[in-house]
């Protein structure tokens, strides 16, 4: 009987001693990785600052603004033509040297590539190409000064609208759209600032497709506002398209009509570049720097954590080495701190707080009736405290922290509550091309 009571001191004994040796083996592999992490993050903010990539890039961009706002102020003042003399032979060749409004039309037609549709023309007037027989007379005249001040104006930007019937087979209003751009080539072939504003009349839908050189001043975002203006749809639905054509066509030209509008849409396309590389280069630097900063915090407490458990150990040593009998042995053990660590189930020492926490809950649980609840918590009888060992409440099982007393419906309210159910939320969503 002796023999087997000796046996169970000892047993208590070595389940504390490796549970103490287990806990600081976590600990130090745990700081290990906190080291290299904060290495890592340290390594990184320092070459973030010092290596010459953003420094050069940011500078670059400056540059390229100072450059492109100094060509702006140049062609405001009139020490800088945009308007190219190759230009002008084209449209010369093309337009007749761009004359008054032509009555008599002159109509081709063009099969659009890769596509069963094809779209007739006006070689007297280009950028109206009415398929769909929608717009007036009035409204195509205008569309030819818009266009003849468009090229007075700048180096080569063009605006053209086209309707059609329908769309042709297996395509969409963004693919055909693209398509017939490309193909007809609208705006200058080295500025990209054309504009199209295709209409489909059987599948009510609109697009407006915007050459590179132009998408800085006309996003898809200003794009959406433009075509799916509230007042643009209504017009459509009433069948009033001449005065929802104008609508859109006279903000489009706004935009366009502008000796600088391709170097503001060059201005805006590098800011929104340079912003784009200061927001992740300062976002990776805070990033870094907080990696840094936690990960520095984590071993310091670490290491202190570590050394407050030797303490506890050299504590235990001392209180159960003059102990004689193995009786008298767990009765030592089970009083030692390192006993409550071991009983509270603690994984990892993080802080010396968590192992005062730790000791604290693994006395609670020395009681038979103890029980272990979420957060720490501990159950005696029908009193519940915290992890810290506060008292919670002395009458669990009528409180609020039993879960049994937990309810969706309230019989007494005459409703329910909402939790465990959905919200109701909505969304919605939109893009560059629309419809009515």
């Amino acid at each position: 009987m002796k023999r087997e009571q000796r046996t169970s001191g000892e047993r208590i004994q070595q389940e504390v001693v490796e549970n103490y040796r287990k806990l600081r083996k976590r600990n130090g592999f745990f700081s290990l990785i906190l080291v290299i992490v904060m290495l890592v993050s340290g390594f990184g903010l320092f070459n973030l600052f010092t290596s010459n990539g953003y420094g050069d890039k940011k500078a670059a961009y400056d540059q390229q603004l100072t450059t492109l706002n100094q060509d702006r102020e140049d062609i405001l003042s009139g020490k800088k033509v945009t308007v190219s003399q190759s230009f002008k032979t084209t449209l010369n060749d093309n337009l007749a040297n761009l004359k008054e409004y032509p009555k008599q039309a002159n109509n081709y037609d063009v099969a659009i590539k890769d596509t069963d549709g094809h779209l007739t023309i006006n070689k007297n007037n280009i950028f109206v190409s009415d398929n769909a027989k929608m717009l007036s007379q009035k409204t195509k005249q205008k569309i030819y000064q818009l266009n003849k001040q468009l090229a007075a104006s700048t180096n080569g930007a063009q605006f053209q609208i086209v309707t059609i019937p329908e769309l042709p087979r297996g395509e969409d209003i963004e693919s055909y759209a693209n398509k017939i751009f490309n193909q007809l080539g609208i705006g200058d072939k080295t500025e990209n600032n054309g504009v199209l504003y295709l209409i489909a009349l059987d599948e009510r839908e609109f697009r407006l497709e915007v050459g590179y050189g132009l998408e800085g001043l006309i996003p898809d975002g200003k794009a959406d506002d433009i075509i799916n203006n509230d007042d643009v749809v209504d017009d459509f639905k009433d069948e009033n398209y001449d005065k929802g054509v104008n609508q859109v066509l006279d903000e489009v030209f706004a935009i366009m009509n502008t000796k600088t509008a391709l170097v503001d849409s060059q201005i805006k396309n590098v800011s929104s570049q340079r912003t784009k590389l200061m927001f992740f280069h300062w976002t990776g630097a805070v990033v870094l720097g907080l990696l840094l900063f936690v990960s520095l915090l984590l071993v310091v407490n670490l290491l202190r954590a570590r050394v407050f458990l030797k303490e506890n150990y050299k504590k235990y040593q001392s209180e159960t080495a003059a102990v004689a009998g193995d009786e008298e042995l767990q009765r030592a053990v089970k009083h030692t701190e390192l006993y409550h660590i071991l009983l509270s189930g603690l994984l990892i020492g993080l802080s010396v707080r968590g192992i005062n926490r730790a000791i604290i809950q693994g006395r609670l649980l020395r009681n038979p009736s103890a029980e272990k609840k979420m957060f720490g918590r501990i159950l005696i009888g029908d009193t519940l405290y915290s992890g810290n060992g506060d008292v919670l409440t002395t009458a669990y099982l009528a409180s609020n922290y039993n879960s049994n007393n937990w309810s969706d419906n309230d019989s007494g309210s005459g409703g329910g509550s909402s939790w465990g159910s959905f919200g109701g939320g909505s969304s919605g969503g939109g893009g560059a091309s629309g419809g009515w």
